[in-house]
């Protein structure tokens, strides 16, 4: 009965009505995803003495000369960067004036790089030894440990969160797309929890011989680190072990111009 009495024209109203409260409801996801983007990139706490997790950046000060930081457009490639500030091994030197290559797998955490780092080259892209489709295990909307090794993501006991499907890349052709394509790397940084030597073994060393490199590494003895493909690799190409933060191994190539001379043999 209720039906029968409804014209065409109110019917009509109706439909526009429950269209226009869908447009409105979409906006307003819009606008709260950017304040939430807006809050992260702006707003999230960092510590004052440092940014890198572990102080690898105070590391990186104590290796650099001084007119290497402040004076001088260094290069940085950042895999697996998280965000733009916080837990950062390359913010100090963006402050300073570097510039480079960010690049990581969820597009929440570009997002606040182009927000708050628009000098750099920032991508979105999962980093491997060769390119292919991958899944990209998340275990929070913006979290630390995500990874598209398997094993790894079972092995931590936490619950997945989500699971995406995108298409590697190496670290070779991240470079070779961007302005930077044929520079020497000055610091490259790979924090990629499980995927660290396939995606080191991905860039051409020879070619573009990082200066310094922060690489990630969960063993705990030295005896462990000494004989992981890691090491083994970089070793071949020259590089020595010159520090060791907690999960965070840091390799100079010897003699690179950007080293105080204590580094110089």
């Amino acid at each position: 009965m209720i039906f029968r009495c409804l014209t065409s024209g109110t019917l009509y109203s109706l439909y526009n009505n429950l269209l226009n409260g869908i447009k409105s409801m979409r906006i307003f996801k819009r606008i709260c995803k950017a304040l939430w983007l807006i809050r992260k990139a702006f707003f999230s706490s960092c510590i004052k003495l440092h940014y890198s997790q572990f102080g690898e950046d105070i590391v990186l000060k104590e290796l650099l000369k001084k007119e290497k930081i402040k004076k001088y457009q260094g290069f940085f490639v950042d895999v697996g960067c998280y965000h733009p500030k916080k837990l950062s091994n390359t913010y100090m030197l963006y402050k300073a004036g570097w510039s480079g290559i960010n690049i990581d797998m969820e597009a929440d955490k570009i997002s606040l790089f182009n927000m708050v780092r628009p000098r750099d080259w920032n991508v979105l892209s999962p980093i491997s030894d060769k390119q292919e489709q991958v899944n990209v295990y998340r275990f929070g909307k913006f979290g630390v440990g995500s990874t598209i090794n398997h094993k790894f993501a079972i092995d931590t006991g936490d619950t997945i969160y989500d699971t995406t499907e995108l298409v590697s890349k190496t670290l070779d052709q991240i470079i070779e797309e961007s302005p930077y394509r044929g520079k020497q790397i000055d610091v490259l940084s790979i924090d990629v929890e499980g995927m660290d030597y396939k995606v080191l073994s991905s860039l051409n060393l020879e070619a573009y011989q990082p200066k310094i490199i922060i690489i990630e590494s969960h063993y705990r003895s030295i005896e462990e680190i000494l004989n992981t493909d890691i090491y083994h690799l970089l070793k071949a190409q020259g590089y020595i072990l010159r520090s060791w933060i907690f999960y965070s191994l840091i390799f100079i190539l010897p003699n690179s111009d950007i080293l105080k001379e204590r580094e110089i043999i």
